[in-house]
């Protein structure tokens, strides 16, 4: 299946401050904050594996998808009561990001020596960079489905959405080789390394936004993500 490596990441200081305190931040935690980011550089691998699959139906909370190899029956996606999101969809791009290994073991480092200030930028740095991984994985969904004339649905993960429970990792991740990219899910079915994220978009021709939108409004953390996703006008 492919695999995504070329994503640029490109970020500053004042990514990675807090909404509400990017006007009083003190120089010298702006410099502390630009050495993390310049040390998460060396250390972030990203990558993202894919596919794109046909759409059986879909059912009350249930998303059946066509695999890519020759099993005898849909893959059967519990995504719950937000399953509508898809009823659009003619297919859909399956994907898993990570950002490696490397980054999350120097956080814990820091936070062992006591360096939290660090840890925490360096933590930081690596959701946005995070973040830029998906943004890849969404521009990768516009143009599939503007090559064909068709929209697209919000992202949506397990764990995120809401009635779609972590546990749905399972079902999705199947469908993915996730050792390609040297991530697994482990039993609680979580995804490994923690700077990792799974996400579906519908393709189709019912869809009237040719942006990929977020389902921020549907999460249980909607009012307190500082890292919060706005729709696309």
């Amino acid at each position: 299946m492919p695999i995504l490596r070329d994503i640029q990441i490109a970020l500053t200081a004042s990514d990675i401050m807090p909404g509400s305190q990017k006007r009083r931040v003190h120089p010298q935690l702006m410099s502390r904050a630009e050495e993390m980011i310049a040390l998460g550089a060396t250390l972030w691998q990203p990558a993202a594996v894919y596919v794109r699959l046909q759409v059986h139906r879909v059912d009350g909370e249930h998303v059946y998808l066509l695999p890519a190899t020759n099993a005898d029956q849909p893959v059967d996606l519990h995504v719950g009561p937000k399953a509508d999101l898809l009823e659009e969809a003619q297919q859909v791009l399956v994907a898993v990001g990570t950002l490696g290994p490397h980054l999350e073991r120097e956080v814990e480092r820091l936070q062992s020596e006591g360096q939290t200030i660090e840890s925490y930028f360096l933590d930081s740095a690596g959701v946005v960079a995070l973040g830029a991984v998906g943004e890849a994985i969404r521009s990768l969904a516009e143009e599939m489905a503007t090559s064909k004339g068709w929209g697209v649905s919000p992202a949506l993960s397990p764990g995120s959405l809401v009635g779609w429970p972590l546990r749905g990792q399972r079902e999705l991740c199947s469908l993915l080789p996730l050792d390609e990219i040297g991530v697994h899910l482990n039993k609680y079915y979580v995804l490994e390394p923690h700077k990792s994220f799974s996400s579906l978009i519908g393709l189709g021709p019912g869809y009237e936004s040719g942006q990929v939108g977020s389902i921020c409004k549907y999460c249980a953390l909607r009012d307190t993500c500082w890292r919060r996703r706005e729709e696309p006008s």
